[in-house]
């Protein structure tokens, strides 16, 4: 028998030996790596993966495969193109989504006529304006280069942008009721002393109920809290008066329940505020033009209405309701407010082009934080809110009045901090070209049941401002029509 080695030593043998398997047997060996020699013709070093799979076996030719075989083993296997890899900084380049919604690009502002959007979609523009900056995961290089080229995309805290609001172009200050500094403006002197009056609990409670009313309060609550009838109320009258009490207990309610579950801001709203906005205005103020409506969603569209502070974005700075002017349908009013959007390069006759709202006039803005919410955010939220209101409103008035023929009217605020509504009163001063938010006035609360009765009444006195005040006013400097010769509720 011969001294042959066996085959799998021979093949063993045969594989060649690279210089990193040299550094592993040898790990003393601390010279140099040196490329390893490769096969000529071959571009890179051979692996197990080339080498034939079973040396033992004897070779066999290779057979091409057919069309038909690539084809079917392509089907099988099908390749991702890979992404193509753009400069350093940049993100790579993906291919082309045909099922992405086309995003509206090249709107022009109103107040300057340049581009309003960034060439780019209005997604990835909404993106970089609210980053959150977080480097934790980041090399301090990369940290660096990312504080370097996003440093003026950051979002301003609630604090510095109260601060910068102070020196903006239109100025937006904050005073205190009573202010020797800033007067409470005469224009809502009517306003704010009827206000303060319901808080004295007079008359709240209408006298029909009394019976009903007393044994959930008590008999020692004060007389004054029910309203004296001049005649005894009809059945009918006593029906509706206890619905209305049936429905306030309900308001109560639900407003414990959001606090005791720590509710998100949505379920109070839906639970709690729009509740006591409907039961207000439902009756003789709808029927007078004034409703309300649920604007979460509702933005700024045009980055020109906003206050010239730098980082502000419009993005987060919403509100929750508005309180507004809803025309009768088919009404001469809603006609002339039809035409007036018409002629409106954004179609909207408001700081907000969301179509629920775009043609009703939004006269008084609601912002509500729950219990657990930052006072100071939604303080900037309805500062800059009143700021684009305004701005809107000299864009509506300036092109057919000269400037100082119609002084920009007040706009009550409402302000909701879990139980508590305030009334802020914001003001314009045209000399200056500033506002100044006078806060605050108490509006009642919902923890209580005498305090929604006072909300409620509250909120029918705001309704009252907007038809008497508001309306008219906004008839005769947007619309240019005398409005008593306009006739808004019938066509």
């Amino acid at each position: 028998m011969t001294s042959e080695p066996p085959r799998v030593e021979s093949w063993l043998s045969d594989l060649p030996v690279s210089e990193d398997y040299e550094l592993l047997i040898c790990p003393s060996n601390k010279r140099k790596r040196t490329k390893a020699t490769r096969p000529v013709g071959s571009s890179k070093r051979r692996t197990l993966g080339d080498i034939q799979p079973n040396a033992m076996a004897p070779s066999s030719p290779t057979k091409e495969k057919s069309d038909g075989e690539r084809k079917r083993s392509s089907r099988k296997n099908p390749t991702t193109p890979k992404p193509t890899r753009g400069r350093r900084g940049q993100q790579p380049q993906s291919p082309e989504d045909h099922d992405t919604t086309p995003r509206a690009v090249g709107q022009l502002s109103l107040l300057t006529k340049k581009p309003l959007f960034d060439p780019r979609s209005h997604a990835d523009a909404e993106t970089e304006d609210d980053i959150v900056e977080d480097d934790t995961s980041l090399t301090s290089e990369d940290s660096k280069h990312k504080s370097s080229t996003r440093s003026s995309q950051r979002t301003l805290s609630p604090r510095k942008a109260r601060a910068y609001m102070q020196g903006a172009e239109m100025s937006v200050k904050i005073a205190k009721i009573p202010s020797s500094v800033y007067p409470f403006p005469p224009a809502a002197q009517n306003l704010r002393k009827d206000l303060e009056a319901l808080q004295k609990r007079k008359g709240l409670i209408d006298g029909s109920i009394r019976e009903a009313a007393q044994k959930k309060l008590g008999n020692d609550d004060e007389d004054t809290l029910y309203k004296d009838r001049e005649t005894t109320a009809t059945p009918e009258e006593t029906c509706e008066h206890l619905q209305i009490w049936l429905r306030v207990l309900q308001i109560e309610d639900a407003a414990e329940e959001c606090e005791v579950e720590d509710c998100a801001e949505a379920s109070w709203n839906a639970e709690v505020h729009c509740r006591i906005l409907r039961e207000a205005l439902q009756g003789q103020w709808r029927s007078k033009n004034v409703w309300y409506r649920d604007i979460t969603t509702a933005k700024i569209f045009d980055k020109e209405l906003l206050p010239k502070i730098p980082g502000l974005s419009a993005k987060s700075k919403l509100v929750d309701f508005a309180i507004m002017m809803r025309p009768q349908e088919s009404s001469v009013l809603e006609d002339a407010i039809e035409r007036k959007c018409s002629s409106m390069p954004s179609k909207t006759i408001n700081q907000t082009d969301a179509s629920y709202i775009r043609n009703k006039p939004v006269a008084i803005s609601m912002e509500v934080k729950r219990p657990a919410g930052n006072e100071d955010v939604a303080t900037v939220e309805l500062q800059t809110w009143v700021t684009a209101h305004y701005n809107m409103l000299k864009v509506l008035l300036y092109p057919n009045n000269a400037p100082g023929t119609f002084e920009l009217p007040v706009l009550p605020l409402i302000q909701v901090h879990g139980h508590m509504w305030n009334l802020w009163i914001a003001e314009y001063k045209n000399a200056k070209n500033e506002i100044i938010i006078h806060r605050r006035v108490s509006l009642g609360s919902t923890d209580r049941i005498v305090g929604i009765y006072q909300i409620i009444a509250s909120v029918q006195r705001l309704a009252q401002w907007v038809a008497e005040e508001y309306q008219p006013w906004w008839i005769r400097a947007i619309l240019g029509v005398d409005p008593k010769t306009l006739d808004v509720r019938q066509a």
